[in-house]
């Protein structure tokens, strides 16, 4: 029996203090936040409207995900959530509100 609650009390510590899962992913994220982004190479691939570096986006709820509420410029952390590390896969512009898949909005050098 004693056997039995320490293997429990294991592998409850286990669990408790393990990595969480996307935590490098997350630690990418900061590190993208220390690199400065050109924005003039950023735009809606629908209407071609340009965001700033004072544009802002939510981390909202959707079908996928409960999001944490945090407000941030997208293009800043790569579409990565600061506040709670969601990866966004699509973005929404500003300006049409249409929605675009978040690496699209990157144009190339030979764009």
């Amino acid at each position: 029996m004693v056997l039995r609650q320490d293997l429990s009390s294991l592998l409850f510590n286990f669990f408790l203090f393990r990595k969480s899962p996307g935590f490098d992913d997350y630690s990418v994220t900061e590190k993208l936040k220390d690199t400065p982004v050109n924005f003039s190479r950023i735009r809606c691939p629908l209407c071609r409207w340009e965001p700033r570096a004072s544009s802002r986006w939510f981390c909202g709820d959707t079908v996928r995900h409960d999001g944490c509420g945090t407000e941030w410029n997208t293009f800043d952390t790569r579409g990565r959530c600061p506040g709670c590390g969601y990866q966004w896969k699509l973005t929404d512009c500003l300006r049409c509100f249409g929605c675009s898949p978040h690496e699209a909005w990157y144009e190339n050098e030979t764009d």
